[in-house]
């Protein structure tokens, strides 16, 4: 019962948490460039997780700091900061829209459980339970989603699904293949390593030469602030907490709740409309997430 509870928590925090991050990004992107607002991030993020794992005794520089730190330059540059881009072309809850095909993204990459899914039938009418109500919530979608047109646009979105599989790939390579220490230092150096490869692209694509601190509104640093702890430390932390004990798709269903949370926020804090046929596709995702989070079987968890 309390394992049962400390998942429902877990997933509560990746689901609210990270579809408020849509907006948050939006926000944060207005003033500080893309990767350099990524890079602000994972420094904030890393240095208070390593910190407090120094405080507490345990040793962070070990043999597989290293290795953590290749795994986390490629999961937070190309799975989550190439999105920080993206939405510069799209919208928020585009972005959202695209981020629901995590859970098919974790699929297609978890193949040692390929034999599971298939045998879940639960798996599969989630997923389709899902997607439907992503359809069905973006039928109408807000006058900003309506208006991204251009080359640019097409690139962004192509990038943003990109993402969504390099995320999936990379989280499940840590799921299958965690080392000894825990888990607050292995992601504080996966942090690290997003911060410096987020940096090197910012300083090629010319980001710090454009980027003048002095311009950057509170807010904009708010929104770093919610991206590092929230957003890094938290949701992070709970994602790969689950992936040790839930098969990758159940995990995966956070990214149908998230255009909902996007959608709401929408409504509430950007005065977008919502229209009967959108609560009725809400309705849908939450029903999904909720059958695949019914799903159980055995999944592979070591090398």
């Amino acid at each position: 019962m309390k394992d049962n509870i400390r998942s429902w928590i877990a997933f509560a925090c990746i689901y609210i948490i990270w579809g408020t991050t849509y907006l948050v990004i939006k926000i944060g992107i207005e003033d500080i460039p893309p990767f350099l607002l990524a890079t602000f991030r994972y420094l904030i993020a890393a240095i208070l997780l390593l910190g407090y794992c120094q405080l507490k005794g345990e040793s962070i520089f070990t043999k597989d700091a290293f290795r953590n730190m290749l795994l986390g330059s490629f999961i937070m540059s190309f799975g989550q900061a190439s999105a920080f881009w993206a939405e510069k072309y799209i919208s928020s809850g585009l972005t959202a829209v695209f981020g629901s095909l995590l859970p098919v993204c974790y699929i297609i990459a978890d193949s040692r459980n390929w034999r599971n899914y298939k045998k879940s039938k639960l798996t599969f009418a989630s997923i389709g339970l899902g997607l439907l109500g992503i359809v069905i919530l973006f039928i109408n979608p807000s006058e900003n989603t309506a208006n991204q047109t251009g080359s640019l646009t097409i690139l962004a979105s192509a990038v943003t699904v990109a993402a969504c599989f390099c995320w999936a790939a990379g989280s499940l390579y840590f799921k299958y293949h965690t080392s000894g220490g825990s888990l607050y230092k292995s992601v504080g150096w996966q942090l690290v390593g997003g911060m410096i490869c987020c940096f090197i692209v910012a300083t090629f694509f010319g980001e710090c030469n454009s980027f003048h601190i002095g311009v950057v509104s509170l807010r904009a640093w708010a929104s770093v602030v919610y991206l590092a702890i929230p957003g890094s430390i938290v949701a992070l932390i709970a994602l790969y907490w689950l992936l040790a004990r839930r098969p990758a798709a159940t995990v995966g269903t956070y990214a149908y709740v998230n255009p909902v949370i996007a959608v709401l926020l929408g409504y509430f804090i950007a005065s977008e409309k919502i229209y009967l046929i959108q609560i009725l596709g809400m309705v849908m995702i939450l029903i999904a997430a909720y059958v695949a989070n019914q799903v159980k079987f055995e999944t592979t968890s070591s090398k």
